[in-house]
């Protein structure tokens, strides 16, 4: 299997923000949805999560483009009960829908220690955890989750059924970013095999299967992903997923994931309307901050002081995100070459200027 490789290119974070917006705004996004979208792919490729941070951008134009996208949509928040909230994101941007949500989430969570939030009527809405990390960035714990449409084999089956459904769980830790865990239900999320038909590599073993539900690594022919735990355990992700599904569907009003047209299929003038879920707690309500912080604090020393392998060292969830955002600070964000070649594409049509970027050759491997 003979894949090619793309140069990428490297840009900072503060032009890369810019140039998703001006595009997205060139594209007819009103101002609070581009300002959301570009919040969240940057802050997502800036911690190394590609899979889920600009890459997408080219995307989200097609379906702006399209009309799948509300270009100005009514965005609203209702407060249900004291600890219950609703976001209808009238089919716009799901950044801004899920943004708000955490939003509203803290200032419920100020008052109860608790705030649950569901988002309807949503797009997709990137990375999981960007929100769940806003909200512990700003002292709170968070889970968030959102579902998609099929892409996932149920354990044992052949077919897809799940969607990816991915579960991100932040908790502020003392003198640091938060402690953070963003996970798909999926082996890997589906985004993943663009990423890897984008930048010519192969995919691991043990996490795609063909049309045919037959096991590849290559990812021209990956047709859906297996479930966490693969075919021997694959239960599990599958259960999670299931779960992830539920809180985003049936108690958003949303269709679950198997009944949602294809999010990346032909045709981006109809929405596919998902749902998200959040819940947000405010530690201050469950204990004082300062003992709060003392347990985070230590469970963190404890966790990463453990002996390990030769070679390597015991992290907790979100080191390896820290370490690449503090390297990524330095050197830039990179943008694989396929990417990069569709934004110009998309500047050169609507007269935005393109940032400095060089390419990522340029950089050591150290």
């Amino acid at each position: 299997m003979a894949i090619e490789r793309i140069e990428g290119f490297l840009c900072s974070e503060g032009e890369l923000s810019a140039y998703v917006n001006d595009l997205l705004r060139a594209a007819g996004a009103d101002a609070p949805g581009a300002e959301a979208v570009a919040r969240a792919v940057v802050d997502a490729s800036a911690r190394g999560v590609d899979t889920h941070g600009v890459r997408l951008v080219p995307w989200y134009m097609l379906m702006l483009e399209g009309g799948r996208i509300n270009k100005r949509p009514n965005v609203s928040f209702t407060r249900k009960a004291a600890a219950v909230g609703h976001v209808d994101a009238d089919d716009g941007f799901g950044h801004r829908a899920s943004f708000l949500a955490v939003e509203e989430g803290i200032a419920m969570a100020r008052e109860s220690g608790v705030a649950a939030i569901t988002v309807g009527r949503s797009t997709h809405h990137g990375a999981s955890g960007v929100y769940a990390l806003a909200a512990a960035r700003g002292g709170f714990a968070a889970i968030a989750m959102t579902h998609a449409d099929a892409a996932v084999v149920p354990f044992d089956g052949v077919k897809p059924f799940h969607g990816t459904n991915p579960i991100a769980f932040a908790v502020p830790a003392p003198g640091e970013e938060p402690m953070l865990l963003d996970m798909a239900t999926s082996a890997i999320p589906y985004n993943r095999i663009f990423l890897r038909r984008a930048t010519g590599t192969p995919l691991p073993p043990e996490v795609a299967v063909t049309k045919d539900g037959a096991p590849t690594v290559d990812p021209f022919e990956a047709a859906a992903v297996l479930p966490v735990g693969g075919s021997g355990f694959g239960y599990k992700g599958a259960a999670l997923a299931a779960m992830v599904d539920l809180l985003c569907s049936a108690f958003t009003g949303m269709e679950h994931g198997f009944r949602i047209p294809a999010l990346a299929g032909a045709g981006y003038d109809k929405p596919i309307p998902i749902g998200h879920f959040f819940l947000i707690l405010n530690p201050a309500l469950f204990q004082a901050l300062s003992s709060f912080d003392a347990r985070v604090g230590e469970f963190l020393s404890d966790l990463r002081s453990q002996p390990a392998q030769p070679g390597r060292r015991v992290l907790a969830p979100g080191d390896i995100e820290k370490a690449e955002a503090v390297r990524r600070a330095g050197n830039g964000i990179p943008v694989d070459g396929s990417t990069w070649a569709s934004l110009e594409e998309s500047a050169k049509r609507y007269g935005c200027a393109v940032p400095a970027a060089r390419p990522t050759s340029q950089v050591s491997a150290a």
